[in-house]
């Protein structure tokens, strides 16, 4: 769509003096382009809002919307003569405002905007008000009112304990525990081990089905009931899972062969910082082909076998996820070779690599429930998502390979033939 803008220079302190026209009718395509100056100096807008509010000819409307910032330090901003504002013909009375947070600072002095008449007269459209700015206010109370309402439903409402101790606020009710702890539980622990019989001081402490005030448990529990009153208790259930990185392309469309124990390398791969797993695929045809990451000695590969009755010069698409227990150095050497008679050939190879990162849900879990984890483990068994360390529990205490995320340390894999458990 053509736009057109008329430049105009406003300082706060002055009358303007410009003379702006426009046309009748023009549809969205006519722009003030305007920068505002306090005694001569550029006005900075940064971290505020600009409106513009007009009075149609003979009181036939009136307009008021936002406008767009578009050089904050210069002062410098837009406004759009939206239809409404340009549907009848004579002079716009015309005031710009400067506002932040809600809340009008600056207003320059008013000006005209001379309207003159379209001779496409079918063109012309019923002149009414027009209140952009109050349509996105009342939008952004919507959402506000929205907001609160949630915030309240999750918190819920006090019951009858909390009522007893007249707390109303969840803050009133940490203010109180916080008193307790500092105040009553002290004194009953103190109380408890100037008290040389051993009966005396498990009495003092009470069980944990005690609701009266004479002991330590008594009082925990019903400080425990006055706080489930008030805030929904749950624990965020946050683990770790993979994050892909990167593909990295050692071989492509260049195809190489090898006969039995030659080694070939393809190129060497720099795992990115992070990496704990790759899926490495290769096109793979002959004879017992083999690609190895590490070369011909290392721990990991993808190999193919094609028999000699079987059709030599159709490729196979061959595929392995494969996990590290250890950091990989910075370089590793991938090679291909061939079985133990006749050749192979290899045309692709890519490795996608990937990491470990932290997710956080807000889902609710009871306590001392098992999520999906787990199982008996055969062999070292691998978390496909890895829970925190402190949620693992085995037969042995020894939860095995450890990983650190946001300084929080999660279980990967636990020791050979251990019972496990992921309490939550």
């Amino acid at each position: 769509m053509a736009k057109t803008y008329n430049r105009l220079e406003i300082d706060v302190n002055k009358k303007p003096t410009d003379i702006i026209t426009a046309v009748q009718a023009d549809n969205n395509s006519r722009y003030l382009d305007v920068s505002l100056f306090n005694n001569g100096v550029p006005l900075d807008l940064t971290g505020h809002e600009v409106k513009i509010f007009m009075a149609k000819p003979e009181e036939s409307g009136e307009i008021w919307n936002d406008g767009v910032i578009t050089n904050a330090k210069e002062g410098r901003c837009e406004f759009l003569m939206t239809t409404e504002a340009l549907a009848r013909m004579g002079h716009l009375q015309t005031q710009i405002s400067v506002w932040k947070d809600n809340t009008e600072i600056l207003s320059t002095q008013i000006f005209e905007i001379n309207v003159t008449k379209t001779l496409l007269g079918n063109s012309s459209v019923e002149s009414s008000n027009e209140y952009g700015t109050l349509v996105l206010l009342f939008q952004n109370l919507y959402e506000a009112y929205a907001l609160m309402t949630d915030m309240v439903s999750s918190f819920g409402k006090k019951g009858a304990v909390a009522n007893a101790r007249n707390i109303v606020t969840f803050w009133q009710g940490v203010e109180y525990l916080a008193k307790y702890m500092d105040t009553d539980l002290k004194g009953l622990l103190e109380k408890a081990i100037a008290n040389s019989s051993v009966q005396g001081v498990l009495d003092l402490i009470g069980t944990s089905g005690d609701s009266g005030n004479t002991t330590v448990m008594g009082k925990e529990n019903k400080m425990l009931n006055a706080l489930s009153n008030m805030i929904p208790l749950y624990r965020a259930d946050d683990y770790l899972e993979y994050e892909y990185i990167d593909t990295f392309i050692i071989l492509n469309n260049s195809e190489i062969s090898s006969t039995k124990s030659a080694e070939k390398t393809l190129g060497i791969f720099q795992p990115p910082e992070g990496c704990v797993k790759v899926v490495l695929t290769a096109n793979i045809k002959g004879y017992y082909g083999s690609v190895y990451l590490g070369g011909l000695h290392g721990m990991y590969n993808v190999s193919a076998s094609i028999s000699s009755s079987k059709d030599l010069t159709e490729y196979q698409e061959l595929t392995k996820e494969i996990e590290f227990a250890d950091t990989l150095p910075s370089s590793v050497k991938i090679t291909f070779t061939g079985g133990t008679s006749g050749t192979a050939y290899c045309n692709n190879v890519t490795i996608k690599a990937y990491r470990l990162k932290r997710v956080v849900t807000t889902e609710l879990h009871q306590a001392n429930t098992i999520k999906n984890y787990g199982s008996v483990a055969s062999g070292y068994y691998k978390f496909k998502q890895c829970p925190r360390l402190d949620r693992v529990f085995t037969s042995t205490g020894d939860n095995g390979e450890t990983f650190e995320v946001d300084h929080i340390p999660y279980v990967r894999n636990v020791a050979v033939n251990k019972d496990f458990k992921v309490f939550y």
